[in-house]
């Protein structure tokens, strides 16, 4: 998925959206000013034409209609943000609004700011050009402002045919790439045994397809995913199971994980999920077609003269970071519950904290097989359990304010997950968390015959 460049910060988008209409319309003031008095002082030789004042007056309109739409998008926005708190469903209801309302306004603030713009240069041209005599510096500044009219003009149709263009075309959910294989109840019986005990226990729905893997933890989704070998899985419910997480784990452990992720299904979060990444990515997609950004052909530019209305894009998006994370932080810590009451609170606790401890290693080792020339891979799971061999893992306090990875979401800080578990890191827990010992359960599942070479060099 897209990015944006650069994040912005709310008084930032509030004083560029609001400054430049407000600095148009002081300008545009001035200009209708002095038209008039040159009309009204014509025995003081001021040649003024007769359309610099009606000139004068449109751009001043402009700039108060661009104030007035700011100052209206602010007041609908807020609005938004705070009815998405309510509940999920205000929460994807309010981006869709915004799906549906948002390019339209970025497209008409930006015409309206670029007509604005426009019409103080043309009526500085025009002044130039009333005179009987222009110097050539003064020539040289209205051919300089000429040019920028034709640009403003050029950007501005740019703008219109790039955001119809977004806007109206199908917004399909990008497939999650990730390192791995699918394994069916005829290749990975063991496997599949152990996830369908845990659903018949949790009395969630079975997934549709099982996927091993070595990036990303563990997740559940009902997204399009896509295997690094180009292969999609087929539709429906995915559960992904990394095996680097797995092989330092104990069933215990990995049961407490498993049963939290179906617990996902129970609660219809990745169909919430599946609801809300394509509206989020369009709003997105909306955004950058406005600021050209991540284009071929980005100048650089046009996120500069578009930042009154494209900053305004990216905080609309920011105002609903609250929200997002609220329901995100309010499913998780719902799903550990879930968890904790099938497997038990300290087993809960554990797999969250050895998830934590070991990330760094996976991390490194993808970087490094991804990096290190072919004849120095040596496959990402070889070398996580090599690494953890000879350096053993790290204290887990040390990671309380992390998140754990996902694809797709937002998790709350481990603290957050561990006070909600009611668990406290006693030194007990602290030995059991950092014991560089491997599981045995990736032979108990049929997982280390069933997983193939090339996974291990991606």
């Amino acid at each position: 998925m897209s990015t944006l460049r650069t994040p912005s910060t709310r008084p930032t988008a509030f004083w560029v959206g609001l400054g430049v209409p407000l600095a148009i319309v002081l300008v545009a003031a001035w200009q209708w000013y002095r038209a008039a008095h040159w009309r009204l002082d014509v025995a003081s030789g001021h040649d003024a034409g007769p359309y610099l004042g009606p000139l004068a007056l449109v751009t001043l309109l402009l700039g108060m209609t661009a104030i007035a739409a700011f100052c209206l998008a602010l007041l609908g926005m807020r609005r938004a943000a705070s009815h998405a708190l309510l509940s999920r469903d205000a929460l994807v209801e309010a981006f869709n609004r915004g799906r549906r309302w948002l390019p339209a306004f970025m497209v008409a603030q930006t015409l309206l700011v670029f007509g604005g713009l426009i019409g103080v240069l043309l009526f500085e041209i025009g002044r130039a050009i009333d005179q009987h005599y222009v110097s050539g510096n003064a020539m040289k500044m209205v051919m300089f402002a000429g040019l920028i009219v034709l640009a403003l003009l050029w950007y501005g149709a740019r703008i219109i045919w790039d955001t119809l263009r977004v806007t109206l075309r199908r917004q399909d959910a990008e497939p999650i790439q990730i390192i791995g294989q699918t394994l069916s109840p005829a290749q990975a019986p063991q496997l599949w045994s152990f996830v369908q005990d845990i659903a018949r226990r949790t009395e969630a729905r079975v997934p549709d397809t099982v996927v091993v893997g070595l990036n990303e933890g563990f997740f559940v989704t009902e997204h399009a995913v896509q295997l690094a070998n180009g292969q999609r899985v087929p539709e429906g419910r995915v559960l992904y199971l990394p095996l680097p997480y797995m092989s330092f784990m104990e069933r215990p452990e990995v049961s407490a994980v498993v049963a939290h992720e179906l617990g996902h299904f129970t609660g219809e979060d990745t169909r919430y999920g599946l609801q809300f990444s394509p509206i989020y990515r369009s709003l997105l997609n909306s955004i950058l077609a406005v600021t050209n950004e991540h284009a071929a052909d980005d100048d650089g530019w046009r996120a500069w003269i578009t930042a009154p209305a494209s900053l305004y894009g990216k905080w609309f998006l920011h105002s609903f970071d609250e929200a997002v994370h609220h329901w995100s932080r309010e499913r998780e810590l719902a799903a550990d519950a879930f968890s904790s009451r099938i497997a038990g609170t300290a087993p809960a606790a554990l797999a969250l904290l050895r998830s934590a401890v070991l990330q760094e290693f996976i991390d490194e080792a993808l970087a490094h097989n991804q990096q290190a020339p072919p004849h120095l891979r040596e496959g990402v799971l070889s070398r996580v359990r090599r690494q953890v061999a000879e350096h053993g893992l790290g204290d887990p306090r040390n990671h309380l304010d992390d998140q754990q990875s996902h694809p797709l979401d937002t998790h709350p800080t481990l603290k957050q997950r561990l006070d909600a578990l009611g668990v406290a890191i006693t030194p007990e827990l602290l030995v059991r968390t950092r014991d560089r010992r491997q599981s045995s359960l990736l032979a108990e599942l049929g997982l280390e015959a069933s997983t193939p070479t090339p996974m291990e060099t991606p």
